[in-house]
């Protein structure tokens, strides 16, 4: 398959050595069935990680860091994503979740003293964003710092869905800063030791994938910290909140491609030796038309996460934009890819140990991670329709072709349109905020097009799909939003009880009880 990173250009040693590491070790020690089994890690693999640099990608190497390039640290998540979640996970969150605040905003000494143990795999470190009651949506976060006359801060209040969250020696807390008059003085960081007293680890989530990684509550009670600890200054938390959210918009759609990767060449594999009643299954036109939109849908996303990369090793500032673009795109059609494979492969691709089934559970989750497809989708789209020049100032950077110049534009007409409500006028950004991706990426692989016939088969593939959603939008938007309110929606869907009655499983336990904004009334 060609990739837009193929080419004569040889590997940095560090790079390369990380990537043979890995794929020594998947063949010869990663068991991923008994992880997903277990719900955790082997306990040689810490050790075995750290002493191949993982835990160190892109710190320093005055750090004991790695240093590696972006482009590089792409291909090592490339590759993590193609032998298991779980470890490709694991990596991305103490990587770039949770180095990055520390790289960027934490003190020289703080720094000096920390960096050293992350990259050695000594010590692990996460970040605390997300809380039961607003998700990802840092600008609501409750959970309280408050400044004491002596400079240090107290925490009080709760976190949820915080991968590695009861085994991270260190936590990079985002709270709502207090000051000494009792005044809001912003979201600020902390970097937390988690032996600090008043630091509780809670329950582990027990999620359908993605097993080995918990999933916790965290919980702070008084939990003091000094003010060198602070992320960067008072009030300026969402900078390094927003620094490793970046990052991970990043990772996660490159780690989902090395996975769609594996589950193509298997389903392909398959296909070549399975007989059906038409002949032959990858003669069948249906299954080369499902493998050609997968290569194609692999192709654009490796130019998409390669573009920016490169761009962020030549120094270069990247739009928020082209991040949303990732996330959003990058992790929607790779677990697209997984899917389609899961089916072609037909009852092999339910069986867990045939990979491609552990892959569907685990990568589901991508489309949630740093914030759902559908929330973001139309929080870009309200940006875009405040100010319909975000996008096309990114859009004017690519140099596209005039016809790809032209259906952008289509796209920045859409923000004019009246809506006849707040329903109409979320319908209507996310849609604007999907187009909007769907247009940088078609104005991105264009491009490619003349570097080969399926280059330029990835180039009207994205521009065939881009066009397709633009029609419906622009049909959509001369016709009413007509959808029930939400309380009809309620009545209908509670009379769903007199059908099916009260089927709660009340087992006791923390861990298998529902969620408590699932429970019955």
């Amino acid at each position: 398959m060609e990739l837009a990173d193929s080419g004569p250009a040889q590997q940095p040693d560090a790079a390369s050595e990380m990537l043979d590491f890995l794929r020594r070790y998947s063949r010869e020690q990663l068991d991923s069935w008994r992880m997903d089994e277990r719900r955790g890690f082997p306990l040689s693999m810490v050790p075995d990680m750290a002493g191949a640099g993982l835990f160190g990608l892109q710190i320093p190497e005055r750090y004991a860091g790695q240093d590696l390039s972006h482009a590089d640290t792409l291909k090592v998540f490339r590759q993590l994503g193609a032998i298991d979640c779980n470890l490709m996970v694991f990596m991305a969150v103490h990587n770039t979740l949770g180095v990055p605040p520390i790289l960027h905003f934490a003190q020289e000494d703080v720094r000096s003293a920390r960096l050293p143990e992350l990259a050695t795999g000594r010590r692990l470190v996460t970040s605390a964003i997300t809380e039961p009651g607003t998700g990802s949506h840092v600008r609501a976060i409750s959970t309280r710092a408050t400044k004491l006359p002596d400079g240090s801060y107290v925490l009080n209040g709760g976190k949820q869905w915080i991968s590695l969250g009861a085994d991270a020696n260190h936590v990079n807390v985002f709270a709502r800063l207090i000051d000494e008059d009792g005044a809001d003085a912003g979201i600020t960081g902390f970097l937390v030791d988690s032996g600090t007293p008043g630091f509780v680890r809670g329950s582990e989530m027990m999620t359908m994938g993605l097993k080995a990684v918990p999933q916790n509550l965290l919980t702070f009670e008084n939990l003091r910290v000094p003010g060198e600890a602070l992320l960067g200054n008072e009030g300026e938390g969402l900078a390094a909140a927003k620094t490793a959210f970046m990052r991970g918009r990043l990772a996660l759609p490159t780690g989902a491609m090395g996975a769609a990767m594996r589950a193509l060449e298997l389903a392909q594999r398959f296909a070549r030796r399975r007989e059906v009643a038409t002949g032959n299954l990858a003669e069948n036109g249906r299954i080369q038309q499902i493998l050609a939109d997968s290569v194609a849908a692999i192709q654009a996303v490796d130019t998409l996460v390669h573009y920016i990369a490169d761009r962020l090793d030549s120094g270069q500032q990247v739009p928020e934009l082209w991040h949303f673009v990732a996330k959003i795109l990058g992790c929607e059609l790779m677990w697209k890819v997984v899917d389609d494979c899961l089916q072609l492969l037909g009852a092999r691709g339910f069986v867990d140990t045939n990979v491609v089934a552990q892959f569907y559970r685990d990568y589901r989750l991508f489309r949630i991670f740093e914030g759902t497809t559908e929330a973001i989708t139309v929080y870009l789209g309200s940006t875009i329709m405040k100010d319909s020049q975000r996008l096309m100032g990114v859009f004017d950077e690519l140099d596209a072709d005039p016809r790809s110049a032209e259906h952008a534009s289509r796209v920045a007409k859409l923000t004019t349109v009246p809506t006849s409500g707040e329903q109409h006028k979320h319908v209507l950004a996310g849609q604007i905020g999907e187009l909007a991706c769907w247009s940088l990426l078609a104005g991105l692989t264009a491009q490619s097009r003349n570097r080969s016939t399926m280059f330029a088969r990835m180039a009207a593939w994205c521009e065939q799909r881009f066009l397709d959603k633009l029609r419906r939008a622009e049909e959509d938007a001369c016709s009413p939003v007509d959808l029930p309110t939400g309380e009809e929606l309620a009545r209908c869907i509670d009379g769903f009880d007199d059908v099916i009655g009260n089927v709660e499983q009340r087992r006791p336990g923390d861990y298998r009880e529902l969620d408590l904004l699932l429970r019955r009334g």
